[in-house]
């Protein structure tokens, strides 16, 4: 394990020296990044956290947690199906998947419970209702009544493609992470690359924020636990 430098664009990329696709930091001009470990995160209100806008439902709550790696941030669920933080996103809009730009998303996550959740993390158009339905985004989604995560890419309001990605296990800690070079999306799940590349559907007029959404699937609270989460852009 270790890391390695990369000229990526007009930035220089810390790069996973083993898994290649994986980005730590970028420095450079026109980069943008969000590197989040939950660690020391000033809570500002009750909906919001640093940077992040939070939407919750019914009583639901984050807070930051300690965790063996750093800290994490904890979602617990109120009690009634479709209670969860129904949209946490960081405020503002800075990632475009164009021709000139190349990105990173990655996240670090596990759930109490595989079948009767919900869940979306990745790059979103701002909404507070994603998982309800946005115009564009890249994201890892899984719906309730189903352990099936799928690899979604969406644009102009309800065209997708979406390409099945993991089986979740309650109490499993993921990696989810996906990569667009300019050209093409790849995805990885727990560093290892799943499919072929998704070329169709880019959202490449709608810019887009780090986006995270949990809700419960049944009348009994859930959790999620996020270790950390990142999003890099480069521009060419």
């Amino acid at each position: 394990m270790g890391t390695t430098t990369s000229h990526i664009g007009q930035a220089e990329v810390v790069v996973d020296a083993t898994y290649t696709h994986r980005w730590y930091g970028a420095v450079g001009p026109y980069v943008n990044q969000v590197l989040e470990d939950f660690v020391q995160t000033p809570y500002i209100a009750a909906s919001t956290i640093g940077s992040w806008l939070t939407t919750p439902s019914g009583a639901s709550t984050h807070a930051l947690v300690a965790g063996a790696l750093g800290g994490n941030m904890l979602i617990t669920t109120a009690g009634a199906e479709n209670n969860g933080i129904t949209s946490m996103q960081v405020l503002g809009e800075a990632f475009l998947p164009t021709a000139n730009n190349e990105i990173y998303f990655g996240i670090r996550f596990q759930i109490s419970h595989a079948t009767q959740s919900d869940f979306l993390v990745g790059l979103c158009i701002t909404n507070q209702t994603p998982l309800g339905g946005i115009t564009d985004g890249i994201y890892f989604r899984k719906i309730d009544e189903t352990t099936a995560c799928n690899f979604v890419v969406e644009s102009n309001a309800g065209t997708e493609t979406s390409t099945a990605a993991l089986t979740v296990v309650a109490a499993t800690w993921y990696t989810l992470e996906f990569r667009w070079n300019g050209t093409n999306l790849y995805f990885y799940v727990d560093g290892v690359y799943v499919g072929a590349p998704v070329v169709t559907n880019i959202p490449t007029v709608e810019y887009l924020t780090p986006t995270i959404c949990f809700l419960t699937g049944e009348g009994v609270a859930k959790t999620m636990t996020v270790d950390w989460i990142r999003a890099i852009q480069t521009v060419g």
